[in-house]
């Protein structure tokens, strides 16, 4: 399949010319973002062909005098007008041979080294209008043709850097994405079960998540509201995108630990009651409920169940403090690690309020500041690039 897309160049709208010129790259991914800017009515292009070229103009110049990048950061931009523009020079020739730029779009090596797309807007609970997802699609279809990416590479920004991009919202649309390329290229689509699906299928489902102690509601074979908050509980659990939607990594996982719990024991029976314990990660489970309040409970309640001689032995052999925070930190947490945080950010002149290891609206507005000021996308979210900036400064 040909590449269809019809894309702006960069000399067709007006591109200042890089200041320096990037390699070539093999992609493996196309990268999903928003540009974290107003929506319509408001939005900056005002849906128009002559806004959508000043728009592109515009970010470039602020990614090359305020960023100090070489170019545009990204490959492509989506306006809400449902216009496609190169972003980066040399993007859409070197799409169209199945290759890609080296941009600086994905605050990664790997994500750099394939497609980035900005969509114009704030996609956190807003959602695109028609044309312009009709042309996302598009772009991605044609990408996917030229250089054989797998639809299921259409990733978003967060799934490479710790970040809010593309959106809440755009970001659970990406099964949806990936499933309409799919569709358009003739290729195979996986079956995905969704809130309002019914059948055999459905109540399948639900006796796996009630199986495992994730109460779905009724087995009634109805994908209900009760399901969905089922499967988000389980996708979390698991460290699987929180969407609601029973794709294949979700039925991958849900029929693996169905099988641990039905190994027959020494004695050759099946268990006839779930094994709850059996699908316990610990290091998963500290993961998602770190830099949460009520963690330091947690671990002093874990503590106690313990042997007095298995926490000697694990202070021995493990006593080494870690060279850096568990990353990321973000509004709600409380910690020491926030507290040096927040004494950091003062030593920077930012004001994060007291620095009592309690990361609030005043350390977020703080983070915020600082990400700002050294060219990094303004989230709030602590991540290792962040961090790595702040010592550095």
């Amino acid at each position: 399949m040909a590449f269809t897309a019809s894309v702006i160049s960069t000399k067709e709208w007006g591109a200042s010319p890089p200041k320096s010129w990037t390699p070539e790259t093999l992609p493996q991914y196309i990268v999903i973002h928003h540009t974290a800017t107003p929506n319509p009515p408001n939005d900056i292009s005002r849906g128009t062909l002559a806004g959508a070229k000043s728009l592109a103009r515009s970010i470039q110049k602020a990614h090359m005098d305020g960023f100090g990048w070489a170019d545009s950061g990204h490959n492509f931009l989506n306006t809400t007008g449902g216009f496609l523009l190169e972003g980066r020079h040399s993007s859409l020739n070197a799409i169209k041979r199945g290759r890609s730029v080296r941009s600086a779009h994905a605050g990664t090596n790997k994500g750099n080294e394939s497609p980035g797309i900005e969509n114009e807007g704030t996609f956190t609970t807003y959602q695109m209008n028609a044309h312009q997802w009709n042309a996302l699609v598009e772009l991605c279809v044609s990408i996917c043709s030229a250089a054989k990416i797998d639809p299921d590479n259409i990733k978003g920004h967060r799934d490479f850097s710790p970040t809010q991009c593309p959106g809440n919202w755009l970001y659970s649309q990406l099964p949806r994405l990936r499933q309409e390329v799919r569709q358009r290229l003739g290729l195979s689509v996986e079956e995905i079960l969704r809130e309002g699906d019914t059948g055999l299928k459905v109540k399948e489902l639900q006796q796996l998540l009630k199986a495992q102690n994730f109460n779905p509601g009724p087995i009634d074979g109805i994908f209900g509201a009760g399901t969905t908050e089922a499967v988000i509980s389980f996708q979390k659990f698991h460290g699987l995108d929180p969407d609601g939607l029973v794709g294949p990594a979700t039925w991958s996982i849900l029929e693996r630990v169905s099988k641990q719990q039905q190994k027959p024991t020494d004695g050759g029976s099946v268990p006839l009651t779930p094994q709850p314990l059996s699908m316990i990660n610990l290091l998963d489970t500290y993961k998602y409920y770190r830099g949460l309040p009520h963690q330091t409970q947690a671990i002093e309640w874990l503590q106690q169940q313990l042997a007095t001689q298995s926490l000697l032995e694990f202070s021995q052999k493990w006593r080494n403090e870690p060279s850096e925070p568990f990353l990321p930190l973000q509004e709600g947490a409380v910690n020491s690690e926030v507290k040096k945080l927040q004494q950091l950010l003062q030593k920077q002149g930012f004001d994060p309020g007291a620095a009592d290891g309690a990361f609030g609206a005043r350390t977020k507005a703080a983070v915020i500041g600082f990400q700002r000021s050294k060219g990094l996308e303004g989230d709030g979210i602590v991540g290792t690039v962040t961090w790595s900036v702040l010592n550095l400064a």
